[in-house]
């Protein structure tokens, strides 16, 4: 509190003309003190930078284990603890089509230790299929980079008695809704809608969590045609458990299949439809995080091993970067709800 002068008595002139002490020592005599003790000052400390990773990666997989995407991910994630020199978790989140784990990760601290494995299901068709998305797939990611497109078989189970495509169009004109096909992800919806509009009729869809969910029922026989990828049906399609009537590829048939024909082979003209596959970060990410994992994810896509295990898988190894995955990104989220909008598929 501040006092008049004349208040104070006898002796404050005096003791107010003396240097007055602060009881505080200055910021240069403590870095002082602190050097001589071998210590940094806190506000050095501050402006280090800590090392990235400083610990263990999560990538978040918006689909169940044993997809495409999953495989794919682990493939990936292996690769990266041995140059990123940190342990990288594969944490599966399936459900509402790939928006659980991405609002998950939306919402995740920008640090770079939380990644999503994104697909043309949540960074693309979401959009038109849930009317309340908990997070927008421009703004609240930064896309890193794309890794793959998938190829997809069309397969029935083995009661179905069409033997080709052609055969199946016809089943499903000659029955509309009463054949049923099941859906575990964007890219197998998109194309058995797309596959039951050549017919002029509908298919019954049956949604399901993830591409092996659907399969086990198309093989247990409760639901009779679907479009898995490669990578979750190659396995049932050679023991028998399906029959495949088909490859859905941009480009020819599968290495892995190559006595199966591709649609346009089978008569089925520019039916050309593939998912896609992409590492993306919660908005907010440091420029330099993008990078360094953008680099390194860019190396090992490109090295020969992953190359060819990618194409075991059943997919086409495609590499963009940022500059060229961020358009891409807005495109898709703009084309597929037309799309998708275009056959009668209202958001729920």
């Amino acid at each position: 509190m501040n006092y008049p002068m004349a208040s104070l008595g006898a002796g404050t002139a005096e003791r107010s003309s003396r240097p007055k002490q602060t009881g505080r020592i200055g910021l240069g005599c403590i870095a002082l003190a602190l050097v001589l003790l071998g210590a940094k000052p806190l506000w050095s400390q501050a402006q280090t930078p800590e090392p990235y990773p400083s610990r263990a990666l999560k990538i978040v997989v918006p689909f169940g284990a044993g997809s495409g995407t999953d495989t794919a991910t682990r493939l990936l994630a292996q690769r990266l603890e041995g140059v990123l020199k940190q342990a990288v978790v594969v944490e599966n989140r399936p459900g509402a089509n790939g928006a659980i784990a991405s609002t998950a990760v939306a919402r995740a601290n920008p640090d770079g230790l939380t990644l999503l494995m994104g697909t043309n299901s949540t960074h693309g068709a979401n959009p038109g299929l849930i009317a309340k998305l908990g997070y927008d797939p421009v703004k609240d990611f930064i896309p890193v980079a794309m890794i793959a497109t998938f190829s997809s078989f069309l397969v029935v189970h083995p009661s179905v008695a069409a033997r080709n495509p052609a055969e199946l169009l016809a089943l499903i004109k000659a029955n509309p809704k009463a054949v049923t096909f099941a859906a575990g992800n964007t890219s197998s919806l998109m194309m058995g809608e797309m596959f039951a509009r050549r017919a002029g009729a509908d298919m019954l869809r049956v949604p399901y969590q993830s591409n092996p969910l659907g399969l086990t029922d198309v093989i247990a026989g409760r639901v009779q045609v679907m479009f898995p990828d490669i990578a979750s049906s190659i396995a049932h399609v050679k023991s028998g458990a399906v029959r495949a009537l088909g490859v859905v590829s941009l480009g020819g048939r599968s290495t892995q299949a190559p006595e199966i024909p591709t649609l346009g082979e089978a008569g089925v003209a520019d039916f050309n439809f593939v998912g896609w596959i992409g590492i993306f970060v919660p908005a907010g990410t440091p420029e330099s995080i993008v990078k360094r994992l953008g680099d390194e994810i860019e190396r090992l896509v490109k090295t020969a091993e992953i190359s060819q295990r990618l194409q075991q898988l059943g997919a086409d190894p495609r590499w963009m970067g940022p500059q060229e995955f961020g358009p891409f990104v807005r495109n898709e989220v703009e084309r597929l709800p037309r799309l998708l909008q275009s056959m009668g598929v209202q958001p729920q």
